[in-house]
């Protein structure tokens, strides 16, 4: 379906009336940048009411403010019209199809570890000797694998996974750690997460890396009525759920009982390694990139048996 965007340049201190003008004109749909925003979005993150702001959106506020609508190819609206005209304005026809597809340009093939590479479905790649290859398609709710969370990942899990081992993906998202840990040669992994496009996700690519026979995915709340045990359980998550997870995760381990566990802020590391052992493991090895880390864990129990 194609669009028309309007994008209406007010000055900071007309923002307030562009924005009641609009509404009062009917337009519920608005999409508003407001440089003053930044100063609470900081603040917010300071007091730890959300772990990570995307670069990008920082970037937007800092410029000026704009306010944003869309409409149908044919769909008109004169009194929004007339209310943008008294500004600067743009006027600009984008096609929705566009937007899905877009970022499907810049995904390439990434190497990500020593070991794996992980490439889109729909490019081709001439794996070198020694290399994994992920083949994933992502869809449009998740990662490509890239982020510095998913890698440090799979580096401590080329350490510390030993073939024939099982594997518990809590919080599966694309399934890339389930597939990841099956090249490494698990036996079997189980991936679980919240939602079922996810577990979705896992299963379509799961099956675009011949793995479909061993990793077991399904939909579920952390651990919650999970009665399997692994040998490794990983979690990339986020700081909050990996300090919850870390209270349960022990009754899924047997063996060596290793935990891995990202998604983990610089700034959170000692918050989240403290509850872990308070959990009664014992940290094992932390790695770091781009303001993020990996904690790998185990537990005590399994070191003493």
């Amino acid at each position: 379906m194609k669009y028309k965007e309007i994008k209406i340049y007010p000055k900071k201190e007309e923002l307030d009336g562009l924005v009641d003008a609009l509404t009062a004109a009917g337009r519920s749909d608005l999409v508003i940048n407001d440089p003053g925003e930044l100063e609470g979005i900081m603040r917010a993150r300071e007091e730890h009411v959300w772990d990570y702001v995307d670069p990008e959106v920082i970037e937007d506020l800092q410029g000026n403010p704009y306010v944003c609508f869309y409409l149908q190819e044919g769909e008109d609206d004169p009194a929004a019209m007339e209310i943008a005209r008294a500004y600067d304005f743009t006027l600009t026809h984008v096609d929705d199809e566009d937007w899905l597809h877009k970022w499907e340009e810049y995904f390439m093939p990434t190497k990500i570890t020593d070991r794996f590479v992980v490439k889109p479905a729909w490019r081709e790649y001439g794996a070198k000797e020694g290399e994994n290859v992920i083949t994933i398609d992502p869809g449009l709710a998740f990662g490509t694998g890239t982020h510095a969370t998913t890698f440090l990942t799979l580096r401590l899990m080329e350490k510390y996974l030993q073939p024939g081992e099982t594997v518990l993906d809590v919080g599966s998202g694309s399934g890339i750690l389930s597939v990841g840990a099956v090249m490494l040669g698990a036996s079997r992994v189980w991936a679980v997460d919240l939602f079922d496009d996810a577990v979705q996700s896992t299963k379509k690519n799961a099956a675009l890396n011949g793995c479909e026979e061993k990793i077991d995915a399904f939909q579920g709340d952390l651990t919650k009525g999970l009665d399997v045990k692994a040998d490794l359980v990983c979690a990339n998550l986020m700081a909050d759920l990996v300090k919850m997870l870390s209270k349960d995760v022990a009754k899924h381990l047997k063996g060596r009982g290793f935990y891995l566990s990202s998604g983990i802020l610089d700034e959170k590391e000692e918050e989240v390694s403290g509850a872990i052992r308070d959990a009664g493991f014992e940290i094992v090895e932390t790695i770091h990139a781009d303001g993020w880390c990996a904690i790998c864990a185990r537990y005590l129990r399994c070191l003493e048996s």
